[in-house]
């Protein structure tokens, strides 16, 4: 704890330039945070301030002999920042360099690089190879922000000292050259506004954050170190543990530093369910998981409660427990119940003594049900097999259909094959078959099981035992799912929060929220800043859906071209090979490169569609002498051991890479041969579902994205 009631924060540019020191030195920079913390009066760390410095607050602390931090100290109030840590001249350069200020408007503490504000840069014909004061007198330099007054962007965050050359600006080029000048707070309303969002749509959200009424002091930073846009860039110390976590691993910078659009949604009380959406990268599962955490700390030290966490895969139930353990204390973890939706089921139905057994799809007992179901298919219908199981699927199980009076009024909105009243009639009977050959064999499955657990819990009166449920990759979910969950926690302030977007649908489950018992009426949030792609991967991976219409989770229609990411790479690298041997060898060249440049061997995964398909190429690597680690479908990543990353597309959903392969995007492969339907709509669902999983296999890389095909390519691509 910081004595004399003076308090320590931290901002992200130090934990950057804490991980590039030695593991020697970061130990003693730990040592130095304690002792700091401990006495920030004590002579031993020669608080002292540096006398070429722009800024007169800016104050020097020595580590040991060679090395210095970098801390401002206000003029008043009680805070002190740690801004940066170097060896002892490199960090005396970086403080004759920044200063440290809180913008007059949105009342944010940014860091502004001095020097380049006094040196002019900003369109100089050197650094951005245009020269905007050499135009023809007679035509006029159209600037990027010329419909914007000096105040306008003010309102927006831009400093002071940037706004005239911000307005000089004649094109994204321009812009993108001032990204790592101006502070991140006021480089990413210019970025949006530049790419088209509304002036007015960018301040509102701006207001929502920082309060559109807000009195600044510019010299309390005390205050302004509470304020959630300030949170997003300095972390303001008060747990020993978290500040621990955070040193144990600096770059993980997600663990303290949320986006104010992110805090806003995790860090208050709702009245009653909530759903976020975003596309792929936007932090949905970071937002779910600090959700948890808040939601855990609310509880009462006495309360039997607890936070169900639940998500579709067991994969990704492991990874978000893995990464919860991150950011809790285990006294709040032990607040935090996270499994499989699947798997919470069959733990429900033990409990309760449940006498069916629960099996998928491919199970020989469940082939053998509707072989029997089969023998009464009307002959004078030309319906084939794979329509009654479709239509089992996506009519009569998810609207708990038992009789045939209720499949008459049934809803088959989506179905491409129109039946009349008559022909219901006599399909009828196949499903009554089906459903007791399945109570015959004593079978169930998942959907029905799922209508069982809701019955128990009704029927018995059971209080369970959580106060909320936090849901992540919704998308994957079906209307059972969600209908069971409606019934695990009583409808109250803070009961759902729900992530999902539905472009990342790999799984024939369309879920209507609303139908399912959750009102999130007022209270849908997306996301749309890309904080894992450059935005050429974006684009790219967006552009696999076109012209596809996607759902928001409660049955209306999602954009996916409403989001954006803020930093730019190379273009994916997209190649058609005419044979197998020929892409395994250019494969082959590219990760050489790679490896060559010094890219670490785990940083980099090949991801195919099937583990068929993937086998060769993993021979061809570990024929040319490089390691390879598979990613387990239902194990954790272990990122302490090397070797180039194996995967499947669907368990590479929910990780990231700096570099990805995706192999053999091929005709016949992606989409899967076996993807096929006779009935027109659902074949429509079934591509879409490959189309997604591309797409999420896309967004995976953040540096750059390879794809590669041999001989006929997938249309997807081709």
């Amino acid at each position: 704890m910081m004595a004399d009631s003076q308090q320590l924060a931290i901002s992200d540019t130090f934990f950057t330039a804490f991980a590039a020191l030695p593991k020697q030195q970061q130990k003693k920079v730990n040592e130095f945070i304690h002792k700091f913390r401990a006495n920030s009066k004590s002579s031993g760390l020669h608080l002292e301030k540096i006398i070429e410095s722009r800024s007169k607050n800016l104050r020097s602390a020595r580590v040991d002999q060679t090395y210095r931090a970098i801390i401002f100290q206000p003029d008043k109030g009680s805070s002190f920042i740690l801004l940066w840590v170097d060896h002892h001249d490199k960090a005396y350069e970086w403080a004759k360099r920044y200063s440290c200020q809180i913008h007059p408007s949105t009342g944010v503490i940014q860091i502004i690089d001095t020097t380049y504000v006094e040196k002019n840069e900003v369109i100089s014909k050197k650094a951005l190879k245009v020269d905007a004061f050499e135009a023809s007198p007679t035509v006029p330099v159209l600037t990027l922000f010329r419909d914007y007054s000096n105040q306008q962007l003010l309102e927006l965050g831009v400093p002071e000292v940037f706004i005239d050359r911000v307005l000089q600006l004649t094109d994204d080029v321009q812009l993108e050259m001032m990204e790592k000048v101006l502070p991140a707070d006021a480089y990413e309303p210019l970025y949006l506004l530049a790419a088209g969002t509304p002036y007015d749509e960018l301040l509102a959200d701006l207001n929502e954050v920082h309060g559109s009424d807000i009195e600044v002091d510019t010299e309390d930073f005390d205050a302004a170190l509470h304020r959630a846009g300030s949170k997003s860039r300095f972390m303001l110390v008060e747990d020993d543990i978290e500040l621990e976590q955070m040193l144990n691993a600096p770059l993980e910078k997600w663990r303290v530093f949320l986006h104010p659009s992110q805090r806003k949604l995790v860090n208050r009380n709702w009245n009653g369910p909530v759903r976020v959406s975003g596309g792929a990268g936007t932090g949905k599962t970071v937002v779910a998981m600090h959700r948890a955490r808040w939601l855990a700390e609310q509880l009462s030290t006495d309360s039997n409660k607890k936070i169900l966490f639940t998500t579709f895969t067991k994969n990704l139930a492991a990874d978000i427990e893995h990464n919860l353990n991150k950011i809790c204390t285990p006294e709040v973890m032990k607040r935090i119940e996270v499994v499989n939706i699947d798997r919470w089921i069959y733990g429900f139905l033990k409990r309760h003594k449940y006498s069916y057994n629960v099996v998928y799809d491919y199970n020989n007992k469940r082939e053998a049900c509707w072989k029997t179901a089969m023998n009464l298919k009307p002959t004078e219908l030309s319906l084939t097999d794979n329509f009654y199981q479709e239509e089992w699927r996506l009519v009569v199980q998810p609207q708990n259909i038992f009789d045939m009076k209720s499949y008459f009024k049934a809803k088959r909105v989506g179905r491409g094959t129109s039946l009349t009243r008559p022909q219901r009639a006599k399909i009828w009977p196949v499903f009554e078959e089906y459903r007791n050959q399945l109570n015959f064999h004593n079978i169930k499955e998942m959907p029905d099981a799922m209508v069982d657990v809701v019955q128990i819990i009704e029927q018995k009166s059971i209080n369970m035992p959580y106060a909320s449920v936090v849901v992540d990759e919704a998308q994957d979910m079906g209307m059972q799912a969600f209908k069971l969950l409606r019934k695990v926690v009583p409808e109250q302030a803070n009961d759902m929060f729900i992530v999902g977007d539905g472009h990342q649908r790999i799984y024939s489950r369309k879920v209507v929220l609303g139908q399912c018992g959750v009102n999130i009426r007022g209270r849908g949030r997306k996301l749309k800043i890309n904080y894992r792609t450059t935005e050429e991967t974006r684009r790219f991976a967006v552009s696999i859906l076109n012209g596809v219409t996607v759902d928001n989770l409660d049955g209306e229609d999602d954009r996916n071209d409403d989001y954006l990411s803020l930093f730019h790479g190379d273009d994916p690298f997209i190649k058609c090979f005419d044979s197998q041997d020929e892409e395994r060898t250019g494969i082959h060249k590219e990760i050489k490169t790679l490896l060559d440049e010094g890219v670490p061997q785990k940083d980099i995964c090949l991801v195919a569609r099937t583990d068929y398909v993937r086998q060769p190429y993993i021979d061809m690597l570990e024929n040319n002498g490089l390691s390879t680690y598979l990613v387990q479908r239902n194990g954790i990543e272990d990122r302490n051991v090397d070797g180039i990353r194996i995967a499947s597309m669907h368990r590479v959903k929910g990780l990231e890479f700096q570099f990805v392969f995706i192999v053999a995007v091929n005709d016949g492969v992606v989409p899967y041969y076996r993807s096929v339907s006779e009935d027109p709509v659902e074949q429509r669902e079934l591509e879409f579902n490959e189309r997604a999983l591309l797409h999420v296999a896309a967004t995976r890389a953040v540096k750059r994205l390879y794809v590669s095909s041999s001989g006929k390519p997938s249309k997807f691509i081709g």
